[in-house]
């Protein structure tokens, strides 16, 4: 047979045939003796519909295609939320994340009272590991709750040095590690997510040159490939005892409704998720049409696994259907985003999903028979209208059930009740990273619904696209550039807050500080629970000379976020200023104690501590700065200096060396070895 035969058609069929084969007897579907394993894979922002076993004709996804066909696949599974930490939160408890107060990403996180899936299985006897590629879902938010190991992030100040999300391959290699280390007589839980498919859509290559006209399937691709190489791996450790659960927070619109990405609304390519089921007890080849939802995902594990479903979940097991079953009455599927009013001040938006039937619930209300109209292209809202209002009496119901629920603390966590925790500055710069550009919004009045998000999102869409060039350069060091930009915006929407903060920051960079204090100062006025523009206006002050006004600036922040990782930075400055340096250490101190992986506080810390000639102090931070990996030749110099400034010399020039060997250019270093004699 010639080469050429194998390079065509011939060598596509011989490859999915392969496939084809290892799902087949990868994926035992008897009921093997001692424990179930569990794995759960979940897929940030993946389309159904650009999977091969959903129908993408452009699709390269064998290795979830051949998981479909070695188990059951939902065709018809709905997610709660369209954004990451919510949908999560339904995913991992059973039950609507509303209950929690989780509306939004990185913002209330998951109480303790919330008894997650990894809680369940740890307590009867299980193993459990998470492995996360995206900080929303990091400890801070409640989603490590019952995780014996679980692998997620270090936090750093922000930017693009931001580690706020990890390739596929990081998280897999984690997660194999783990799973290969860990004793094989022990049932396990794994869970791992990939965050990949968000955008910016950016796969490495060979994706980025395959796909370059398609970066969103590259990285689809190369998702795919990342499950492929885990699945092999729990293949090699489980002995056919894994069930494995691979299903989609939420989806992307790619453009559909206006929408280039997701969060705002509530149309079917965000909502309708893929989600796939193999292992014991599954039906292979099943395709099951009927609505499921993602919160249904708790109970059918626990059955699977032969515990006993706790009661109060609003998720329902679906074990029947993975054999074949069907059901008399699927349950309706609720789903909200409070994204547009958090992020925008515009309306909230709530569906109900029912009998073919879809209600959005918006100051422009919509109804679609996705049976006969599954692109949602024909409002029956005018036509249908007894169906439609009562569809919507009963999403306002739920929504009021769960805020009221939230609100008087009825999931166990007093004090947790009055909205969304707004996040510090380093969060806000992180969620920047991954393009959330709408950070935070002025709050609407109780009961007002503000604009529908239909008529604003294509000039916010444009809007954040310019914000997003704007910040780029800032980050770049464009800074001139930056400053054009953001005032050229400030024609189009001059109510933008994070426009007038970063355009502060822009202003701040080149010492412009009467610009950039008018700029924090206005930001400030145009949210009021936000505390980034006190405190930048706070560190202007500083800057001015003026003790006075930064103090107040400090003052007004320390009441909206006592104790906060920010405050604690500004008032060790403002302490610094004032001369009162132990103080001032103290306050450092505390900002380390908060995030210590934020290099900021520790290297004010060192200048403070060796003021005060504490230079025990000044050293620990120096080498916990060098444990971090920040700034290496740097703050061997710093060393250094500390060692010189105590007679140490030996130890003084060995630091000057190292600094001079990481960057052999580092002429203060050079001088320094020199000082000691011993150059």
């Amino acid at each position: 047979m010639s080469l050429r035969l194998l390079r065509g058609p011939f060598m596509a069929l011989i490859l999915a045939i392969a496939v084809g084969l290892a799902g087949r007897w990868w994926w035992s579907t008897r009921t093997p003796a001692g424990p179930t394993n569990v794995v759960l894979i979940t897929l940030d922002t993946l389309r159904a519909d650009r999977l091969g076993a959903y129908g993408y004709a452009g699709a390269s996804s064998p290795h979830l295609d051949a998981l479909s066909r070695a188990g059951a696949r939902f065709d018809d599974a709905v997610s709660s939320a369209p954004i990451t930490g919510p949908a999560h939160a339904g995913i991992l408890t059973g039950r609507y994340p509303a209950r929690f107060g989780v509306r939004d990403n990185a913002s209330t996180p998951l109480p303790e009272s919330a008894v997650t899936l990894a809680e369940m299985l740890r307590n009867n006897g299980y193993d459990t590991g998470g492995f996360i590629g995206a900080f929303v879902l990091d400890r801070p938010y409640g989603f490590a709750q019952g995780f014996q190991t679980f692998d997620g992030f270090t936090r750093v100040d922000s930017g693009s040095e931001a580690n706020a999300e990890r390739q596929g391959q990081t998280v897999v290699d984690a997660a194999v590690a783990w799973l290969t280390a860990r004793p094989a007589d022990t049932p396990f839980f794994l869970w791992v997510h990939l965050y990949d498919p968000h955008t910016p859509y950016a796969p490495p290559d060979p994706y980025a040159t395959t796909f370059a006209d398609r970066p969103y399937d590259g990285e689809v691709a190369y998702t795919d490939a990342q499950v492929g190489r885990l699945l092999e791996a729990v293949r090699a450790r489980d002995g056919g005892r894994s069930i494995v659960m691979a299903l989609a927070d939420h989806g992307e619109s790619l453009g559909d409704h206006n929408e280039s990405d997701h969060g705002v609304f509530l149309y079917e390519p965000v909502i309708r998720i893929p989600w796939i089921v193999a292992g014991p007890g599954v039906q292979a080849g099943t395709v099951i049409k009927e609505q499921v939802r993602s919160i249904d995902l708790v109970p059918t594990v626990l059955r699977a696994t032969g515990l006993a479903i706790p009661p109060g979940l609003d998720g329902v097991n679906l074990s029947p259907l993975l054999r074949g079953e069907a059901r008399t009455a699927p349950p309706m599927a609720y789903a909200e985003s409070y994204y547009p009013r958090l992020h925008y001040g515009w309306s909230e938006l709530r569906a109900v999903r029912a009998d073919g039937w879809k209600v959005i619930d918006a100051p422009r209300p919509e109804l679609y028979n996705l049976v006969e109209d599954p692109g949602e292209t024909r409002n029956l809202y005018e036509t249908q209208r007894p169906l439609a209002d009562r569809m919507i009496a009963e999403a306002v119901r739920v929504d009021q059930e769960f805020t009221r629920e939230f609100t008087a603390g009825a999931s166990g966590d007093a004090g947790r009740a009055g909205g969304p925790v707004q996040p510090d500055e380093e969060t806000l710069r992180r969620l920047r990273s991954l393009g959330y550009v709408g950070t935070q919004a002025p709050v609407l009045p109780a009961g007002e619904r503000g604009p529908d998000p239909k008529d604003r999102i294509v000039a916010q869409k444009q809007f954040e696209s310019q914000m997003s060039d704007a910040i780029r350069d800032l980050r770049e060091r464009r800074t001139a550039s930056a400053i054009e930009k953001f005032r050229r915006l400030t024609t189009v929407n001059n109510r933008s807050y994070d426009l007038h903060q970063f355009l502060g920051e822009a202003y701040q960079t080149l010492g412009q500080l009467p610009q950039a204090l008018g700029e924090f100062e206005y930001a400030a006025l145009l949210n009021s629970r936000a505390t980034a523009p006190l405190l930048s206006a706070a560190e202007v002050h500083i800057g001015m000379g003026n003790l006075e006004g930064a103090r107040k600036r400090r003052d007004e922040a320390a009441a909206i976020a006592p104790g906060s990782f920010d405050v604690s930075v500004v008032s060790g400055r403002l302490l610094e200023s004032e001369g009162r340096f132990e103080e001032s250490l103290a306050a450092y101190e505390q900002a380390v104690r908060v995030n210590g992986a934020n290099p900021r506080p520790r290297m004010l810390l060192v200048g403070v501590a060796s003021r005060l000639q504490r230079y025990d102090l000044a050293a620990e931070q120096l080498r916990a700065l060098l444990a971090m990996g920040y700034q290496p030749s740097r703050t061997q110099f710093a060393l250094g200096r500390l060692a010189h400034l105590r007679g140490r010399l030996d130890e003084a020039a060995q630091h000057y060396r190292e600094a001079l060997r990481l960057e052999p250019g580092l002429a203060m270093a050079a001088e320094g070895l020199r000082q000691t004699g011993r150059d």
